[in-house]
């Protein structure tokens, strides 16, 4: 792999309690967790090997048949590899719900 730098598949964040992710954005903080690409980025940079100016796209936002939550999908291009982030609403669905990064695969 020629981007030993990024962690691929599934992401677990150490510590990261989404309710209380979810009260914080309620109450104001952490704005950035309702969007699936700024999250893509946050996390990416902090977590996972990317950098804030990767190339980041939103792909798609779909609500998954067996878990019934919403997910979205977001292309990275980080230097010469491309990665799909996965992301889901664990909390609220829709408008107001935080985003989560899911998993990271290589393209």
């Amino acid at each position: 792999m020629a981007c030993p730098e990024v962690v691929t598949g599934s992401v677990v964040i150490p510590g990261e309690d989404y309710e209380r992710i979810q009260r914080a954005v309620d109450n104001g903080q952490y704005l950035w967790r309702l969007s699936p690409v700024r999250t893509a980025q946050e996390v990416g940079t902090v977590h996972l090997g990317l950098r804030m100016n990767d190339a980041y796209t939103f792909v798609e936002q779909f609500r998954d048949s067996d878990d019934g939550l919403m997910h979205a999908v977001v292309r990275v291009k980080h230097r010469s590899c491309t990665y799909v982030l996965e992301l889901y609403q664990p909390e609220k669905q829709g408008r107001g719900g935080i985003w989560i990064v899911l998993s990271v695969t290589p393209l």
